[in-house]
């Protein structure tokens, strides 16, 4: 089949064009190019020059994969569904919870959810079913840290490297992270805080593997881990979140933490620190299995 990603979130359109192609397909990506995502095959300037390009190349493709879903720009897109051209919707967060880019839901055989709390806001798109897709990353030759060398310099002083990834800082909590680091310090741990903002997806990555531990969603809005916490997995990195852990498989290493507590979580983690290669290993068995871009490909194979 010839698909068509539009988009990029997370570089989630890359992955699933990569792994599409592994299972045999011509796949695709079609977004602006981001230095925290990965490139696409056909660069766009903007929003409106994405929509002319994917005019432009939807008659190549038998199916096009929208990325934040389909907006007034739908109207635009009616007449290619009239000629049978297929379509599929990916919700990835605030487009769906906060009702945007949903006004064309109906052109789209399919609704995919990147997070599993987008289920709770089926009613924004006519309560259709939502289906949902674990977020993919980077596997591929991406290998876990080597804890045998990182645990011997791990002692009472050598600080706990701790990594904080914010794309925007009032969504993931950054202010509580900065305090809770503060509290564990108040406390006796020694701590580091790397906040890895506004470089380049391998650079973000190079320092997230100098970490202990990751921090990822610290914000009291949301109850879910994104797409930082997984790369961290993949690196065997444990993690701490914001986390409801009902809302996930029940083997999720992710360490559960709210901002309230999340000063004493870090205490915890200083005072055992022994444990954090076993949490690590168990987060990167977890990530493999969950979140690699060949089993999130095959769920879509299905829809197909």
């Amino acid at each position: 089949m010839r698909i068509l990603h539009v988009n990029n979130q997370a570089s989630v359109g890359y992955l699933l064009s990569r792994a599409q192609r592994e299972l045999g397909h011509t796949s695709d990506l079609l977004a602006v190019r981001k230095e925290v995502q990965r490139p696409p095959d056909r660069e766009a300037k903007g929003v409106k020059d994405i929509f002319l390009k994917l005019l432009k190349m939807a008659p190549d493709y038998d199916l096009i994969h929208v990325h934040g879903g389909i907006g007034i720009s739908g109207a635009g897109l009616l007449p290619l569904k009239a000629v049978n051209k297929r379509f599929f919707a990916h919700y990835h967060g605030s487009e769906l919870r906060e009702n945007i880019q949903t006004s064309f839901h109906f052109i789209c055989e399919r609704l995919f959810i990147s997070t599993p709390d987008l289920f709770r806001y089926k009613g924004n798109v006519g309560d259709r079913e939502l289906i949902h897709i674990p977020n993919p990353v980077m596997v591929d030759g991406v290998s876990p840290v080597d804890w045998t060398s990182r645990m011997d310099g791990l002692s009472e002083d050598t600080p706990l490297r701790v990594a904080h990834m914010p794309t925007r800082r009032w969504v993931k909590g950054t202010e509580n992270v900065v305090s809770g680091v503060e509290q564990a310090r108040g406390l006796g741990a020694r701590i580091e805080l790397d906040i890895i903002e506004g470089v380049c997806v391998d650079e973000a990555m190079k320092r997230l593997e100098n970490a202990h531990i990751c921090v990822d969603w610290m914000s009291p809005d949301y109850d879910i881990h994104g797409v930082v916490s997984i790369e961290a997995m993949v690196r065997e990195i444990p993690t701490i979140c914001n986390i409801d852990r009902s809302l996930y498989p029940e083997d999720i290493p992710i360490i559960p933490s709210g901002p309230e507590e999340f000063g004493s979580t870090l205490m915890d983690l200083w005072a055992r620190r022994e444990e954090l290669p076993g949490i690590g290993e168990a987060s990167r068995r977890y990530a493999l299995k969950v979140h690699h871009p060949m089993t999130a490909a095959r769920k879509i194979e299905e829809y197909l």
